[in-house]
């Protein structure tokens, strides 16, 4: 969130810098782009430090941020242009370091002392590194999403991969302006129109063209397009051609303003409209709809500099007041909700909002007033020129990665280390384990019986059997792995959403469990069939267009006919049917939980019950109850083995559970 200071900021520098001093652009200063920006960050802070449900589109306060430093800073190097001195590339990037490397580099040795106090993950060093050289949506990139991360504290650096792209931006954009100024005097105005309407279009192609949600979300090249509309915007409604009157900009004589005004109310009501009901997993944002929450937000800027009542309404002061110190409440705001989070934490959603707000209020003030605005004003180093600004910049963004590089600590590994597993075989087709566990008649010698048991679920029984298959005996039981991390087998593959906002990615073998369960039980002998589901259904999943909670009775409903279905399809091919009840999780897996998710599991849990003594199965279904294993005392009460992240069994732990699991299982009668 890093424009917000671009009118005002030139000329209050240019007196700082002597004997080089920079151009000065004379640009209205319009309180409403202050209010604009206050919503902005507002929108990110509900969706980061409320919950997804009180506002799920406040990821698109970013893209708004993203529209407007085209805007701003288009006009600004316009106004250089135009004012007859030409563009000062050194001048223009000397600002933008006095102005954004200060609260950077406090944000960065701010988490780097966090992360000696709390387990971040192990993205952490490289996202704060790629922050530091605004390549942060690479590293994202680079890094992926696995669905472990889900279930991590976040790193306290993830959201800098905005501030890259904006960087990326200031780098390039003011350079192919002097180029174009340079070679076409008076077609700068021209080159915004034609350039930003190619970049947008380019931009929609690729998203169009994108596999990835990862990349359609983080890439430069795709995001580009939303930056590049506000830079057409600048090229037909410039600020410089935009009078100051009582600190509002008059309109230009090429739209009334009344007309301006309506384009801007009109705007508002789409843009609320966006952040209440669009969420990110819509499949329209990552196929070039944000260049259409572009085209909204440029609306909403000419609404903003047209003067009239729109203006006004944006123009108040809490928002301007918010405004004016965005950029650093972006930044402080996300390490403040990963610290304030269970299980350091444990408070009700709105004093906890509360909290996390009050908290960020004070560091982003104390960074604004103490170091941002000395730094930005030139109070600090006043003599510099604006090689040296740059110079005095890259200097402190290396020391601080040196500093990320050698301080940051390394999280310890806490998964079991990898060992073979003779007793576990892959449900990957027809007796694939080379003996079904019966006696060959053909023998003279047969070999033991042996019990075969077919275990199902997500990623719950998926890690038991990765962390502590190693501890079975072949000889005593043969476990046939019809698990699928991220994926309790649903027909139909609802996405899911996470209680931190995030979309859960679902794995491409999660098909349901029509075409997951046959290559484990067909062609093969299973005498018992575990199926160990539920976790995952605590969840939001989207079914009929949006989402909906498993305590509603689209989810009840839902849920019960497709595990009533699962378990007769079963019925016709093992002996015994053994239900998992899932256990509640601990709190500090709110992470991937929502805050209510104990209400949700007893809801999960009551379905599954309610689906075993509607199935039309015999010799019946055995239902085995892991919550009252896991918590014998209750949902508040669970014994000590889920540490890592509340959700799963820890190694050291999971080979008891996965014993108590088959045992419980086998004395079923299978």
């Amino acid at each position: 969130m890093t424009s917000r200071d671009a009118v005002v900021e030139t000329s209050a520098v240019a007196s700082s810098e002597a004997p080089a001093p920079l151009r000065t652009a004379t640009l209205p200063h319009v309180p409403a782009l202050d209010g604009l920006r206050g919503l902005a960050v507002g929108a990110v802070l509900l969706l980061h430090a409320g919950g997804t449900s009180w506002l799920p589109g406040g990821f698109l306060g970013v893209s708004l941020f993203f529209t407007l430093s085209g805007y701003l800073i288009g006009s600004l190097v316009l106004s250089e242009v135009e004012s007859g001195g030409g563009l000062g590339l050194a001048s223009f990037w000397a600002r933008r370091v006095r102005r954004l490397v200060p609260a950077l580099v406090l944000l960065v040795l701010g988490v780097v002392a966090l992360s000696w106090f709390i387990d971040l993950p192990d993205s952490t060093r490289s996202e704060l590194l790629g922050g530091v050289g605004y390549v942060a949506n690479w590293v994202q990139i680079a890094g992926g999403e696995s669905y472990a991360q889900l279930f991590e504290s976040p790193s306290a650096a993830t959201h800098l991969w905005s501030l890259a792209i904006e960087e990326q931006f200031y780098l390039v954009f003011p350079f192919l302006a002097w180029l174009v100024a340079r070679s076409v005097p008076g077609g700068l105005r021209r080159a915004y129109v034609v350039g930003g309407t190619a970049v947008t279009v380019l931009g929609v192609l690729a998203a169009s063209n994108a596999d990835d949600r990862v990349v359609g979300y983080y890439a430069t090249h795709i995001r580009a397009p939303e930056i590049a509309v506000g830079l057409v915007l600048a090229g037909l409604w410039p600020m410089s051609h935009l009078p100051g009157l009582g600190g509002v900009a008059k309109p230009t004589a090429g739209m009334p303003r009344g007309v301006a005004d309506v384009v801007g109310a009109v705007a508002m009501v789409v843009t609320g409209v966006l952040w209440w009901t669009v969420d990110l997993s819509d499949d329209r944002i990552y196929s070039g709809g944000l260049v259409l929450v572009a085209l909204v937000s440029a609306a909403l800027l000419v609404g903003a500099t047209a003067g009239g009542w729109v203006a006004r309404l944006l123009a108040v002061p809490p928002l301007t007041a918010l405004g004016r110190v965005s950029y650093g409440l972006y930044l402080f705001h996300w390490p403040v909700v990963v610290l304030l989070s269970a299980p350091r934490v444990s408070l009700e959603p709105v004093p906890l909002f509360a909290l996390r707000v009050a908290v960020s209020s004070v560091l982003t003030l104390a960074s604004y007033r103490l170091v941002e605005q000395p730094v930005r004003r030139g109070r600090v180093a006043p003599g510099a020129t604006s090689g040296a600004v740059i110079a005095a910049g890259m200097a402190a963004l290396a020391l601080t990665a040196l500093v990320v590089w050698v301080a940051v600590p390394s999280p310890d590994d806490t998964r079991a280390p990898d060992r073979p597993a003779p007793a576990v075989v892959p449900g990957t087709g027809p007796d694939s384990s080379g003996g079904s566990g019966r006696p060959d008649p053909d023998r003279s010698d047969p070999a033991p019986v042996v019990p075969v048991v077919a275990v199902f679920g997500d990623s719950l029984p998926n890690w038991l059997l990765r962390d502590a298959g190693w501890t079975l005996d072949p000889a005593e039981v043969l476990v046939v792995d019809g698990t699928s991390e991220g994926c309790d087998g649903a027909e139909g593959a609802p996405v899911g959403r996470a209680g931190a906002g995030v979309v859960v990615t679902l794995p491409d073998t999660c098909t349901g469990w029509r075409t997951q369960y046959p290559p484990v039980v067909e062609g093969r002998h299973v005498d018992v069939a575990v199926l160990a589901i539920g976790t995952g259904a605590v969840l939001d999943r989207r079914l009929d267009g949006e989402f909906v909670g498993p305590c509603s009775d689209v989810a009840r409903d839902w849920y019960r006919s497709d595990v009533v279905e699962r378990l007769g399809y079963l019925a016709d091919h093992v002996g015994q049917i053994v239900l998992v009840l899932p256990a509640w999780s601990e709190d500090w897996s709110g992470w991937v939980n929502p805050p209510d998710h104990r209400e949700r599991t007893d809801c999960v849990r009551a379905t599954l019950e309610a689906a075993a003594g509607e199935a039309d199965v015999s010799p019946g279904v055995v239902v085995v109850d892991l919550g009252a294993h896991l918590c014998p005392t209750g949902p508040q009460g669970c014994d000590p083995v889920r540490e890592t992240d509340g959700v799963h069994i820890d190694p050291d732990q999971a080979p008891a559970v996965l014993g108590w699991l088959l045992e419980s299982a086998l004395a079923s009668g299978g």
